[in-house]
């Protein structure tokens, strides 16, 4: 399988940066955060991007996805501006070779939405996966926010127009909704993009942990997608950005990698 970071964990670094670091520790891909602060932005003229795509290449990294924070359920924003951020972000990934763009659910962790929230977010989806056709992007949704399940974001890819979404599978967010590892790959098989890890302290202390010293259920996510063959990706989302206090991927990442690969090992 496949192996990939996300520029969460890297916030102090430019993309080139961390298409360097990623590389050099074994990684095949980079998740790029994308927004106005992040590694790369929608905001970027083609010179920047053109420079971007050639980091990556020099480096020899995938952009494997562009994690927009496009969210669907955001009630304070009107669709027109929803659907053409997530257009945005669709033309980014397209320039970048990034075969897929994340969107969020969006809403707050933990709290359903109503069923017309719901069904609007769908039709935004659906306006935003039109807009991908031809361009090589697939849109992507992760378990998150107000649809932390696989039962959950499977609600809104039911809907007319979102048939071809794939969902990214949060492994601490599955955890956090209570659905079991069991039951999220049954559940995405044939629609997963690429199963995200990561590790915490506990259900109420998210600092992230170097992979497999905290309370998820990593091994058997891992087993469940290497014996299913669910997906050719597994990327590490550390969520430095949020705590910068963690210790850096410089430290970590090539741990990291040697941890997934261990933990991807068919048993003897």
């Amino acid at each position: 399988m496949l192996l990939a970071l996300s520029t969460l964990g890297c916030p102090e670094l430019s993309l080139a940066e961390a298409a360097t670091l990623s590389g050099g520790q074994g990684y095949s891909g980079l998740e790029l955060r994308s927004g106005p602060d992040a590694t790369v932005s929608t905001a970027a003229p083609e010179a920047a991007r053109r420079r971007w795509r050639r980091a990556l290449d020099d480096a020899g990294v995938q952009a494997l996805s562009i994690a927009s924070y496009v969210k669907l359920c955001d009630v304070n924003l009107d669709d027109d501006a929803v659907v053409e951020a997530g257009r945005a972000e669709v033309r980014l990934a397209h320039d970048l070779a990034a075969p897929w763009v994340r969107v969020f659910p969006g809403g707050t962790r933990g709290v359903p939405v109503s069923t017309a929230v719901e069904e609007r977010a769908a039709r935004r989806l659906a306006a935003i996966v039109a807009s991908s056709e031809g361009l090589g992007v697939q849109v992507a949704l992760e378990t998150h926010d107000s649809h932390p399940t696989a039962v959950d974001v499977l609600r809104l890819l039911g809907a007319e127009g979102c048939e071809s979404v794939a969902v990214i599978w949060d492994a601490l967010h599955t955890w956090l909704g209570g659905e079991s590892p069991e039951d999220t790959a049954r559940l995405l098989e044939g629609r997963l993009a690429y199963l995200q890890v990561k590790d915490v302290v506990s259900a109420d202390d998210l600092a992230p942990l170097p992979l497999g010293e905290g309370v998820l259920p990593l091994h058997e996510c891992l087993a469940l997608v290497r014996d299913r063959a669910l997906t050719e990706w597994v990327s590490w989302e550390y969520e430095r950005a949020w705590h910068p206090e963690a210790p850096s991927l410089g430290v970590l990442g090539g741990a990291g990698c040697r941890w997934v690969t261990n933990a991807l090992a068919p048993p003897a």
